[in-house]
């Protein structure tokens, strides 16, 4: 009579001795592992100068809404998939979109610094992109005078003299800077310092 195991096999015999058999390893077949399909956005070409910054602002609103549109489809529970899964889409989606979004914002700053430096015409057109941006998360942050100069933060344009005014601070903020929610710097807030002679 013989008794089996998954890893040992021993026969009985007719003494009722136990000897060694040899041993039987047995392979488990591996489950293959399906990774979800991730689909890298490309992309869309930049705007051209000769588009008007209000058809380029309209175009990345409309690029926004539909990467919005595209990571709210992702993030609905898929009922094939595990939750680790399901919540590594998420976050790899997330992670896109946020790169993304910085990208756009970035574009939007430097065409509403431009519209800034063009004068009073120009005025509408700023105001309709601090608009846009503010949606898109981005904020405004001005120097403080008499704040020390962050090269983080701050990108020196322009040196003073001023006796009244302690050496290496801020002495007046040219423009504005810009960041994301998440506090990454898209653009630095360009200031004059003080420099003693």
């Amino acid at each position: 009579m013989a008794t089996k195991s998954s890893k040992t096999k021993k026969t009985v015999g007719k003494t009722g001795t136990k000897r060694p058999a040899s041993t039987v390893i047995v392979k488990a077949k591996a489950k293959p592992v399906v990774k979800p399909a991730v689909k890298t956005p490309v992309a869309p070409p930049k705007p051209s100068p000769d588009v008007s910054p209000v058809a380029a602002i309209e175009s990345l609103r409309r690029e926004v809404a539909a990467l919005r549109t595209q990571l709210a489809k992702h993030m609905s529970p898929v009922a094939t998939g595990t939750m680790e899964e399901v919540d590594a889409m998420r976050r790899v989606l997330s992670d896109l979109m946020e790169a993304r979004t910085n990208d756009i914002i970035r574009d939007l700053v430097a065409i509403r610094n431009t519209a800034a430096s063009a004068g009073a015409s120009a005025q509408r057109v700023t105001e309709q992109m601090d608009t846009l941006l503010s949606d898109l998360g981005a904020m405004k942050f001005e120097a403080e005078r008499l704040e020390h100069v962050d090269p983080l933060i701050h990108a020196v344009t322009r040196e003073v003299s001023d006796p009244t005014l302690p050496d290496g601070v801020v002495a007046a903020t040219l423009r504005p800077g810009f960041h994301t929610g998440h506090g990454v710097v898209v653009a630095k807030a360009l200031v004059s310092v003080n420099r003693r002679s």
